[in-house]
């Protein structure tokens, strides 16, 4: 087993690991660069006025989400296939959070407390009080909540990611290596929570804003490869992501 023990040798594989990335996922690698963008985009598509202490934490979580987006992105186009997924929780958390600041404008505080004091509900509190078109909606962020959880806390995927087979033997993988199965997984699951986002930052962006039709097409592009992952492994078509 060869230990990469320094940083410059995590760099070197790291640079080179996204130039194959590009040049053998070029749909999946294209697909987040170009969400990723119009996601960015979006918050100058904003109206300048009219943000109240909701509106404002709203936002601001929007803009960590993106923030998390770019980190997530550059770490699965590196090789860091199970790092690009632990932050996804907090997506969640946060896109979460958005939603059910619309419903409960007045507890902006528990987000806006500079002494930590006080700290905003937990993940299932807040699905609990909002509105879902159905309770299969419902069980379903659940679900998506327990599966994130997975690679946010020690998990067999944690160490099974990390071995690989010569012969008789067992082989510690250490450092990064290119995978294209492990990065369309990867794409999968930021593609899904770059369009709940993007589905997020438009409903506060004035339907007749040229960037609504651009996030639009971005949404079907990110459904369409969606579906055609799920089909490939097994699996059935998500609803869409604005259900």
């Amino acid at each position: 087993m060869e230990i990469l023990g320094h940083w410059a040798n995590f760099e070197r594989d790291a640079s080179r690991i996204v130039e194959q990335t590009r040049a053998n996922c070029e749909r999946e690698f294209d697909l987040l660069r170009s969400c990723f963008d119009l996601y960015s985009e979006g918050f100058n598509a904003l109206p300048k006025s009219g943000n109240g202490e909701s509106q404002i934490v709203r936002i601001a979580l929007l803009s960590q989400n993106l923030n998390t987006f770019n980190v997530m992105i550059n770490s699965a186009s590196q090789g860091f296939y199970i790092q690009a997924l632990i932050p996804l929780r907090n997506v969640y958390e946060n896109w979460l959070s958005f939603w059910y600041l619309a419903k409960h404008p007045q507890e902006a505080q528990l987000w806006l407390d500079p002494t930590w004091k006080m700290h905003p509900p937990k993940a299932e509190r807040m699905r609990n009080r909002i509105d879902h078109p159905s309770k299969q909606i419902k069980s379903k962020l659940q679900d998506f909540y327990e599966e994130l959880n997975r690679f946010a806390h020690t998990d067999p995927a944690a160490v099974l990611s990390r071995l690989n087979r010569d012969g008789e033997k067992t082989v510690i993988d250490v450092g990064t290596r290119f995978d294209a199965g492990d990065f369309r997984a990867c794409t999968y699951g930021l593609s899904l929570w770059l369009g709940n986002c993007l589905d997020s930052i438009s409903s506060l962006i004035p339907d007749s804003h040229e960037w609504q039709r651009r996030c639009q097409s971005a949404i079907e592009q990110t459904l369409n490869f969606i579906d055609e992952y799920n089909t490939s492994n097994g699996g059935v078509p998500v609803p869409s992501i604005e259900d």
